[in-house]
């Protein structure tokens, strides 16, 4: 199985990385998110940072799980690279404090899974980054 997939080839379409090693959440986001997103899937923590270097997308959906113990790092790191770009983080841990020392990074929307697929396509089609 590849680490790196392509979803969609409309041009139109707004660009999301999903860093996520669910294939369940890629196939939710797929159908709920159609039309109108390009997904480009990525299951293996070393590829993230150079797929944010090579590439522009307009939201980054991060699951922390990925990060080997480094999540909150990672999106410092990513914030840096791109300043700009909507960053949704998802996690497994339900504590306050890594929630706010998250959303401090300026991240668009921090949600603790399960997280509903219509809650990040509505911080997806919003303004907010």
């Amino acid at each position: 199985m590849p680490a790196v997939g392509d979803e969609g080839e409309n041009e139109l379409e707004r660009k999301i990385l999903l860093a996520s090693r669910h294939e369940e959440l890629r196939a939710a986001l797929r159908r709920d998110l159609r039309p109108g997103f390009k997904i480009k899937w990525i299951h293996a923590h070393a590829d993230l940072l150079l797929e944010i270097l090579e590439h522009d997308y307009d939201a980054i959906i991060y699951d922390l799980e990925i990060s080997n113990g480094n999540g909150e790092k990672i999106v410092k790191i990513i914030k840096k690279i791109r300043p700009k770009v909507k960053l949704i983080v998802l996690s497994d841990d339900p504590s306050t404090e890594l929630g706010g020392r998250i959303l401090q990074q300026g991240v668009a929307y921090y949600g603790v899974k399960p997280v509903s697929t219509e809650s990040i396509k509505q911080v997806l089609l919003s303004r907010r980054t």
